[in-house]
């Protein structure tokens, strides 16, 4: 993916989420929901990669927002979405420069959750820079006063991610099927390639975005042995805007 201009997700990305994960979890939404509750006035949110709407129906459900809009690279996902919960749906790629333009630039929120690791370029620090492009446009996409909210599955050291990078990278280029490492599938080698950060790289792209933090909550999540003896995962929230302290 180039940056900027007409851009879409992989298709193999898209295909990946189709097949594998139409429902992604909203177990960890604690926080971003906290929140939402907590500001005064708010109506409306876009979910970024909101995929077949799980997310959007679960906030319908614990919060008074009521604006709710997706937007997703998948057509079949979002006409699921509309059928779960009362959103307006847009196709297309926050990374696409005429999506983006079309889209509403008033939402008190934009959340983006567990999609910018799958912004793929060339190298990691295309896959940086997509990141950063992403966050950008989402922060264009707030009212004044708005606020952005990120969750990431995060991962330490950077080097075991450089490497699971490029691993993922070559056997993806040859190859569809996913081998899975150490009997688990969160490691699995293959398609979907996949850029992790470190809880420190990715607190530098949002505040790259020129938005303050306002609140994160980092959560440990243990990683089955063997490889929990040399990765660290978390999965990281963090709450950008402009009302309250930076934390």
């Amino acid at each position: 993916m180039a940056a900027g201009g007409r851009v879409g997700h992989d298709p193999k990305t898209v295909r990946y989420f189709e097949e594998h994960t139409p429902d992604y979890g909203v177990g960890r939404l604690g926080l971003a929901l906290d929140f939402v509750r907590r500001t005064p006035g708010a109506e409306s949110l876009l979910d970024v990669g909101c995929g077949t709407g799980a997310k959007l129906a679960q906030i319908a459900a614990d919060t008074p927002l009521r604006g709710l809009h997706g937007l997703d690279p998948s057509a079949r996902s979002l006409e699921r979405a509309r059928e779960r919960v009362e959103c307006t749906t847009h196709v297309g790629s926050i990374l696409d420069d005429e999506v983006v333009a079309s889209l509403p630039r008033d939402f008190d929120f934009v959340l983006i959750a567990s999609v910018l690791h799958h912004l793929i370029g060339r190298t990691r620090r295309a896959s940086y820079a997509l990141a950063a492009q992403a966050l950008r446009a989402a922060v264009g996409l707030l009212r004044p006063g708005g606020h952005l909210i990120v969750l990431e599955p995060v991962y330490a050291p950077a080097l075991a991610m450089d490497a699971v990078f490029y691993l993922k990278k070559g056997v993806s280029s040859v190859s569809d099927r996913r081998v899975s490492l150490f009997g688990s599938t969160w490691n699995n080698i293959g398609a979907p390639v996949v850029s992790y950060f470190t809880n420190e790289r990715l607190e530098a792209l949002v505040r790259g975005a020129g938005m303050p933090i306002v609140e994160r909550e980092i959560e440990p999540l243990p990683l089955p042995a063997p490889v929990g003896a040399f990765l660290r995962k978390t999965y990281t929230t963090l709450i950008a805007g402009p009302a309250g302290a930076a934390a």
